[in-house]
């Protein structure tokens, strides 16, 4: 790992097929990851997340085993094709586990950016807030 990656390890009380439905399906996206999303979720499909006060943010999916397996690239800025050099790579690898799923979680790119150190804070933040959220929103899940 170099300095400018993010790793996140959580467990999740659900099983792995809810976390990965919660993951790739564009409804429920939208209701942990953001505000909005498209998502097809195989290998070169496209789609945004989207969040009202900052825009929507381009996917583009490089990797899928599915429940297994979810690898895309995204762009750092809202309206922008992710390529090399404006978006990083976000790689989510599922485990079952007793009692639900583990996820593992690594972003990685940043030294790619035009201003790294600022984009790895911003969203190292992000995603301790975004998993916490994506915890909950499974927990409250029927």
């Amino acid at each position: 790992m170099t300095a400018l990656e993010i790793t996140r390890h959580i467990d999740i009380a659900a099983p792995i097929t809810t976390v990965w439905a919660a993951l790739t399906e564009a409804d429920l996206i939208a209701r942990w990851f953001g505000d909005s999303a498209e998502l097809d979720a195989v290998p070169g499909g496209g789609g945004f997340f989207g969040w009202s006060a900052h825009g929507k943010f381009r996917v583009r999916v490089e990797q899928v085993d599915k429940h297994r397996l979810l690898v895309y690239r995204w762009a750092r800025e809202a309206d922008t094709d992710p390529v090399a050099g404006n978006s990083t790579v976000v790689r989510i690898e599922l485990a079952e586990i007793d009692g639900g799923t583990r996820l593992a979680l690594l972003e990685s790119g940043f030294e790619e950016l035009d201003n790294p150190s600022v984009a790895h804070a911003e969203n190292e933040g992000g995603w301790t807030s975004e998993l916490g959220e994506l915890v909950e929103f499974l927990a409250a899940a029927p």
